[in-house]
C-alpha cells in the first residue's frame, strides 16, 4: 500500500480540522493513536494514526477516495468552527484533489 498524500486533513471528536502539510510529521501533532479520531490523505483517503507514542505515523484505511464522506466532514466543520469567514462556505472546487488543496490553503488554526 502507499504512503498518505499530502495534504492530510485531520478532524478531532469534536470535529474540529488540522491540516498536515507533510505527513511524515505526525508524530509531532500526535503523541500516540488514541489521539485520533479520523483523518483524510490528499486524494480523500482515510488514514489511520499507528505506532508508538511519540512515533505515531500514518497509514492508509482504504485505497478508495472517500471524497463525500470528506466533503461532509469539511462542510461541518466550516459551519460550526470557521467563524473568519463571514459565509463558513468551504472551497467549491469541484476536483476532489483541487478541493483538498483548496481547503488546506484556507484553513487558519482557530
Amino acid at each position: 500500500m502507499t504512503d498518505p498524500a499530502d495534504p492530510v486533513l485531520l478532524f478531532d471528536e469534536d470535529g474540529r480540522m488540522f491540516v498536515l502539510i507533510d505527513p511524515a510529521l505526525v508524530s509531532e501533532l500526535i503523541e500516540s493513536e488514541e489521539e485520533f479520531v479520523e483523518g483524510y490523505d490528499g486524494r480523500g483517503r482515510r488514514v489511520r494514526a499507528c505506532g508508538d507514542p511519540g512515533q505515531v505515523g500514518l497509514t492508509l484505511v482504504t485505497t478508495e477516495p472517500q471524497h463525500d464522506e470528506l466533503r461532509a466532514r469539511v462542510e461541518r466543520y466550516y459551519s460550526v468552527f470557521a467563524a473568519r469567514h463571514p459565509t463558513r462556505i468551504p472551497p467549491q472546487e469541484a476536483d476532489p484533489v483541487a478541493f483538498i488543496r483548496a481547503v488546506a490553503e484556507d484553513w487558519v488554526e482557530e
